[in-house]
């Protein structure tokens, strides 16, 4: 990636950037997008370190922290709770002493908590924060206050909002819409038979899939209800699950509604990209949580149209009746009908197929997320008269 001086807003060249989270993997939402900025900060001339949460015995490949280690990004642990010990705390500060990073980016609560603990006293230029979720803070709100947190960055105008009425200086928070990896994720059409045969799915069939994991808020059960009823009508659309979780809920759910024969539940998969393939849709069914759902964007740049609920800031990425349908949350019925659209408009399918791909590519490949992410650095060394 070539960064033009109107793509980088900031020199970063030999800029020190310390990235954080509290995930112990990469594997979804904040830990793929700090993976992009990782490889944008790498390849715009920062030296980037990066910090995970510790977990007994984990590997480099097993936590996928090879792609960040082959970026030349050295990685280290930290044990990230709600219950920060002392030897934590100092085993970070002396890190941050012995470093001097110019720049801290955390991505998620548990890691910025310990970074505001460890950088007491410590002249930090620019600490900031990224936020993927929509939930109203508790407790924790007050850490989003500090004066030492210098920006908030959120996934969209729905989560900017939340973050607004929970207490937080507007003048704090950014929108930067999330990132893609189009590199990853980008059409296989090759792959379509293929994969589904090795789902054991006919290539005549309808097939949908939702990523996501197996947790309440992600609307499993109302998207079982929408199969249900699509089934009267299409009989021979197939349904893809891949997330992990327990399924034995799931499962028992779609065997009463009478679509166990027709719902593949995939685990968690490691090959999604090859999925949306075999894929002529793909559903959000989410109600609660989402900032805005970084498997539109996947999905989308896979070239498979979406569907998705209006749930936290999808709709500002989903435009309904242009690059894909949205449907109200919890409203069985409401999904269902948009995917009998989806199945039998094949005029809007295709229209919309191709708005969606060339709308994410335009608007939220890793090079424009990236170019917005070094303006809030910048915004901020400027305000306290670090450059020019």
């Amino acid at each position: 990636m070539h960064f033009s001086h109107e793509a980088t807003p900031l020199n970063l060249r030999g800029k020190k950037v310390l990235l954080t989270t509290s995930h112990r993997n990469i594997g979804s939402g904040g830990s793929i997008q700090m993976l992009l900025l990782a490889e944008s900060l790498v390849k715009a001339g920062a030296v980037v370190h990066a910090a995970f949460n510790y977990r007994d015995g984990a590997r480099l490949a097993d936590s996928n922290l090879d792609r960040m280690a082959d970026l030349g990004v050295p990685i280290r642990f930290f044990r990230m709770n709600r219950w920060y010990s002392p030897v934590q705390i100092f085993r970070l500060r002396r890190l941050l002493v012995r470093e001097r990073y110019d720049i801290i980016h955390t991505h998620k609560g548990g890691d910025l908590s310990l970074v505001l603990l460890a950088s007491l006293g410590q002249r930090v230029p620019v600490i900031v924060n990224t936020r993927g979720v929509n939930f109203p803070l508790g407790a924790n709100r007050v850490k989003y206050w500090s004066r030492r947190l210098d920006r908030v960055i959120v996934v969209s105008r729905d989560s900017k909002d939340v973050m607004v009425q929970c207490g937080v200086a507007e003048a704090k928070v950014r929108v930067v819409y999330g990132g893609v990896d189009t590199t990853r994720f980008r059409p296989r059409p090759e792959r379509r038979g293929e994969v589904r045969a090795s789902l054991g799915i006919a290539d005549d069939a309808i097939v949908s899939m939702m990523v996501a994991n197996l947790v309440r808020q992600k609307g499993h059960g109302d998207y079982l209800q929408a199969a249900a009823l699509l089934k009267q009508s299409h009989p021979e659309a197939h349904h893809l699950f891949a997330g992990k979780g327990d399924q034995t809920q799931w499962r028992e759910e779609a065997e009463r509604l009478g679509v166990a024969d027709r719902v593949h539940f995939l685990g968690f998969r490691k090959d999604v990209a090859d999925l949306y393939a075999a894929c002529d849709f793909s559903v959000v069914a989410s109600f609660a949580g989402e900032g805005v759902s970084g498997v539109l964007r996947e999905s989308m740049a896979c070239r498979v149209p979406v569907i998705t609920t209006d749930v936290g800031g999808n709709a500002e990425l989903v435009r309904d009746g242009e690059t894909g349908l949205v449907a109200p949350i919890n409203d069985p019925p409401a999904l269902a009908e948009a995917m009998r659209r989806m199945i039998e408009d094949r005029a809007f399918h295709d229209a919309a197929t191709e708005a969606g791909y060339r709308d994410v590519i335009d608007r939220h490949g890793a090079d424009a997320r990236a170019k917005r992410v070094f303006a809030v650095y910048k915004e901020v060394m400027r305000e306290k008269g670090l450059i020019d």
